[in-house]
């Protein structure tokens, strides 16, 4: 059980400040480059590509190297998805924001992108 804890420390703090930027900072106070086209997207992708790459990385370490795919995408693909609409289901409900569409697109694409990166790490990459 410890050594289970060290590895989901890491996504778990990415997890936590995913919440705090996107539903506690009030939208007023993120400065806002206006010359770049849809940077609130932007943000939101890179955010979920660093909580499932974090995700995968560690269940990878954790599993010596040899993880179970499913699990594997379950953890690292399906439950940062599903976290990243629950976000948006609550910024439109009971926050100070809104919800928005284009943000839980921006998230899944995100996850979307680290998955492809860790599956071809692990099972396409040449072995050496």
């Amino acid at each position: 059980m410890r050594s289970s804890i060290r590895y989901i420390i890491f996504p778990g703090l990415i997890a936590l400040v995913i919440f705090y930027l996107t539903c506690i900072v009030d939208v007023d106070s993120i400065p806002v480059p206006k010359k770049v086209f849809q940077y609130d997207k932007l943000v939101h992708f890179g955010m979920f590509f660093a909580l499932s790459a974090a995700v995968y990385i560690d269940y990878y370490l954790k599993h010596k190297g040899k993880p179970n795919g499913y699990k594997w995408l379950v953890f690292g693909l399906v439950i940062p998805v599903i976290y990243g609409g629950l976000i948006e289901v609550a910024q439109e409900n009971f926050f100070s924001r809104s919800g928005d569409w284009y943000d839980f697109i921006a998230d899944a694409m995100g996850s979307m992108s680290a998955t492809i990166i860790a599956l071809f790490y692990v099972y396409v990459k040449p072995k050496q």
